[in-house]
């Protein structure tokens, strides 16, 4: 099987995706459910001390086995925000730092598409960090460390979150990292979102898509996406690179998510 149907545009040079948070069940499970539709699951990953979703090595390589037999491919969120904890902390740093490297040594073997990074500091909102030089310069490390973890480093995409990309764009570059274009955040949180794309796009791998509600809740159906926008940052795609947007929603969001892509598709193709 080569999942020649799953949704795509510009002759599957943008393939479309969805996450392993669909339907109540194992990894394994929600594959096969996406595999109807799309051909990349991101695998979000959890692990705190109440509870985990990490695989085994053995589950990991059966789930590897799964996607060659449905067609897919996957992509991989880190389970830990780098760096979310005071800048001058290093030791939590590198402790953040060491469960993104212990997640590509595990899932390494079945060749992700993309691994997603948060790159973060200790302020919310558009400035990171009360002390950019020293922000930059850690994020500036640990985006390497972890990007040299991997055979490609342009594997590893930065996120796009509520802080202004601006600040980590030349380090994304400087790195060898791609970026991870969340056109939901960006809508969120009130950024130009067809200035960004245009500017970003070169160096994007992977885009996230995702309604906003008006009172702000994010992550719901893609019918709370202007689908004119959305046709506008699709056009920017057409330039024969390999990328995956993936339906960032979860559950009974997907579903419609789905049946609001479909049609979106067959009028974008008219």
């Amino acid at each position: 099987m080569n999942n020649r149907d799953a949704l795509s545009f510009y002759n599957n040079t943008l393939r479309v995706g969805g996450t392993s948070w669909v339907i109540p069940g194992t990894f394994s499970e929600n594959l096969r459910c996406l595999s109807k539709d799309v051909s990349d699951m991101e695998i979000v990953l959890f692990d705190t001390p109440e509870q985990s979703n990490i695989p085994s090595k053995d589950e990991v390589k059966e789930l590897g086995y799964l996607l060659g037999e449905l067609g897919m491919t996957c992509n991989i969120h880190f389970p830990i925000d780098v760096c979310d904890i005071e800048v001058s902390n290093i030791k939590e740093r590198i402790r953040c730092e060491d469960i993104c490297l212990r997640i590509t040594e595990l899932f390494s073997p079945i060749e992700p598409f993309a691994w997603i990074l948060h790159l973060v500091g200790e302020n919310r909102g558009k400035c990171p960090s009360n002390d950019l030089d020293i922000w930059r310069e850690l994020t500036h490390t640990s985006a390497l460390r972890i990007a040299s973890s991997v055979d490609d480093k342009s594997r590893i995409c930065a996120e796009t979150l509520d802080n202004e990309f601006s600040y980590i764009i030349d380090i994304v570059k400087e790195t060898g990292l791609s970026v991870c274009l969340d056109i939901g955040h960006l809508v969120k949180y009130d950024y130009p979102v067809l200035k960004l794309a245009k500017e970003y796009m070169t160096n994007t791998r992977m885009i996230h898509l995702h309604g906003v509600m008006p009172d702000g809740t994010d992550h719901v159906d893609i019918s709370y996406f202007d689908q004119n926008l959305l046709s506008e940052v699709i056009k920017l795609t057409n330039d024969g690179k390999k990328r995956v947007m993936t339906l960032e929603v979860f559950e009974e969001d997907y579903a419609r998510s789905i049946a609001v892509m479909k049609e979106f598709r067959n009028l974008f193709e008219e």
